[in-house]
């Protein structure tokens, strides 16, 4: 995971950020080819990156 400081709530990762830039890089995060990225943004368990999943679907180049 290329994120620096990994929060885990008994090995499921937890986000405590509340703002705009956590929560745009929850669902879209084009520095990561993970489909599932640790939360950012304020929550539990794990974002899905649309970014990773349209390259691997072949809709974004």
């Amino acid at each position: 995971m290329s994120y620096g400081e990994d929060k885990n709530f008994w090995g499921i990762p937890y986000g405590t950020e509340i703002s705009a830039e956590a929560f745009v890089k929850d669902i879209w995060d084009p520095s990561t080819d993970e489909i599932l990225t640790p939360k950012q943004f304020f929550g539990l368990g794990w974002g899905i990156n649309l970014h990773a999943l349209g390259r691997r679907v072949g809709v974004i180049k």
